[in-house]
């Protein structure tokens, strides 16, 4: 019996020993200075301009990230996750804006301005010793850890996703000028062409789960008599894709956003016609 107390007093300390380490951790990490007071949880509006005057705004709407700014397009939940970071960025050395040379530190003017829910961060040049970042949040400037210029410094359109289609959409029907079909109560029923029923709805999920090698937005509209997709969605309204290929690249246009969608040719075979 006193053998038992014993071993239960211990384990007792033990998991109060561990609390409290727990609890040491918590406030040691909560300790550190971080360069923004927003959260990535908190964040609903971004807006990313280049030294060019460039503008990339995306917001979250619905759970999702969409581009707004230079076209309405599905963002890339994935980078969006990455650039969110920055806003909780630890920040390993502060100064007052006016003890330093904000222009000899690429701060006046910022190589990249970001702002997430109006809350602004201007970028500028790395510290040589420690590979560290400047940024300057209003009158402080931060110096953090730089692992976020390459996809900063690279053209906008990195934030697209390369999904062809919103992840949870479901295609409701589909037709090209060779095969057509749609969705029903006890799944598909095709209208015309050489698919049966199987290989139409494995045509239908293919475009469902379909990603890009590359998304990146069009200047002009492709030719509207090339072969196309035109789609369904159980959220609603229409999508057409319209094939082209140019410097080699094989593409699936979407005509409403204007993004090219770069695939392997055999994927983008079997999204035209189904056929393997």
């Amino acid at each position: 019996m006193r053998r038992r107390l014993l071993i239960n007093l211990a384990v007792v300390a033990l998991a109060g020993l561990l609390a409290a380490v727990a609890w040491l951790d918590l406030e040691r990490g909560d300790e550190t200075p971080r360069l923004t007071g927003v959260t990535p949880g908190e964040v609903r509006v971004v807006r990313i301009q280049d030294a060019d005057g460039e503008t990339l705004s995306m917001e979250r709407s619905d759970g999702r990230w969409m581009i707004t700014e230079p076209v309405e397009a599905p963002a890339s939940e994935f980078h969006v996750k990455q650039l969110l970071e920055l806003s909780r960025a630890p920040s390993e050395r502060r100064y007052g804006l006016d003890d330093v040379d904000a222009r000899e530190l690429g701060l006046i003017p910022p190589q990249i301005k970001i702002a997430f829910n109006g809350t602004g961060i201007g970028l500028g040049d790395t510290e040589p010793m420690d590979d560290l970042r400047y940024a300057l949040v209003e009158d402080q400037v931060h110096l953090i850890p730089d692992g976020l210029m390459p996809l900063l410094d690279g053209p906008w359109w990195n934030f697209l996703d390369r999904h062809l289609l919103p992840r949870d959409a479901t295609v409701t029907a589909l037709a090209t000028d060779a095969l057509a079909g749609h969705l029903t109560d006890d799944g598909w029923e095709v209208e015309r062409g050489e698919l049966d029923v199987d290989a139409f709805a494995e045509l239908a999920a293919a475009w469902s789960e379909a990603e890009a090698l590359v998304a990146r937005p069009l200047d002009d509209p492709p030719d509207a008599d090339a072969p196309d997709v035109r789609l369904r969605l159980d959220q609603g309204g229409e999508r057409r894709f319209v094939a082209t290929e140019e410097s080699g690249e094989i593409r699936l246009v979407d005509m409403d956003s204007r993004v090219a969608y770069v695939l392997p040719e055999h994927v983008r075979g079997f999204l035209l016609d189904g056929q393997e």
